[in-house]
């Protein structure tokens, strides 16, 4: 994990056939989406919009950055439901799926415009709360939280104690990251008694990559990667794992995948984890992560998410 480039951000412009990674291909076929793995760049959503069933949007690198939303992405939501198409925010956040509801609503994203918010933060919670229920975590026991600036809220109500990583903690719990002050190295460091000693680690977000005020750096996957070469196992939540993307079908009332998008800046978690379930996909080039390495081309790719 460690070893991947720095993302960069790909060229916007120009229209027509691209590579995953940027480079012109020539058109096979129709072009269409799937055919000889062209991939087809868009300059609005618009274009896609017909016999849509469902959108799946991510959440950073697409509506908003941290700090602001991304313009012209909430006028584009309120299109697709005034043509009656739903809509699930799927997000790889740490904190619940309320949370980034509320976060989703202050950035000029209502309640009204999503089916449902669902964060990796969430499944988190079911699994630790399903880890009570079948015995393999006792109550009372501690949890080692690694997130920003502590618990993000996982483990409240639950008979648990969040504490920073130490001796005694029964799970590992990586819920976020905070390189503006705490390199990798130091995570590691912190982490390497647990992950030796076997303690199973939960990551609640697995973005390699995430955007801060200084720029793109590490996120929690990286840790979760450092983690598990250390020799502790660790259990991904979230995008790319196909449970993500069975949830957020089911909140859109399981209609055929072919007949949803996955709207996402990561090629990696939003579009190969996407396709793998039989989703159409669709890359945001603006976004931090969009220049990551592509196992899988996205169908289409556009500049940012505007109608």
């Amino acid at each position: 994990m460690d070893a991947d480039p720095r993302p960069h951000r790909r060229a916007a412009d120009g229209r027509g056939a691209v590579g995953c990674g940027g480079r012109r291909r020539r058109p096979a076929g129709t072009g269409l989406p799937g055919e000889g793995g062209v991939t087809r760049r868009i300059a609005g959503l618009a274009e896609l919009a017909d016999g849509l069933a469902g959108v799946l949007v991510d959440q950073f690198g697409v509506l908003h950055d941290g700090h602001s939303a991304a313009p012209g992405a909430a006028a584009c939501l309120a299109h697709l439901r005034a043509r009656g198409i739903r809509i699930v925010a799927l997000t790889n956040s740490g904190r619940r799926a309320a949370e980034n509801a509320e976060r989703l609503a202050r950035f000029g994203f209502p309640p009204r415009l999503f089916d449902a918010v669902i964060s990796s933060g969430e499944l988190a919670r079911a699994r630790i709360a399903a880890m009570l229920a079948e015995g393999a975590l006792p109550p009372g026991a501690a949890v080692a939280v690694i997130a920003r600036g502590g618990d993000p809220g996982t483990l409240a109500g639950l008979p648990l104690r969040a504490l920073p990583p130490g001796p005694g903690a029964a799970l590992v719990l990586i819920a976020g990251a905070e390189p503006e002050s705490v390199s990798l190295d130091a995570y590691a460091r912190a982490l390497a008694p647990l992950a030796r000693a076997g303690v199973p680690a939960l990551c609640a977000n697995p973005d390699r990559w995430m955007q801060t005020r200084r720029g793109v750096a590490f996120g929690p996957g990286q840790i979760a990667g450092r983690y598990a070469a250390l020799g502790g196992p660790v259990e991904m939540l979230g995008k790319p794992g196909a449970e993500m993307f069975r949830a957020g079908l089911a909140a859109l009332g399981d209609p055929p995948p072919a007949r949803c998008l996955m709207i996402g800046d990561s090629p990696e978690h939003d579009i190969a984890g996407a396709a793998a379930v039989g989703l159409r996909t669709l890359l945001v080039t603006s976004g931090p992560q969009s220049g990551t390495a592509a196992a899988v081309p996205p169908d289409h790719v556009i500049a940012r998410l505007v109608w």
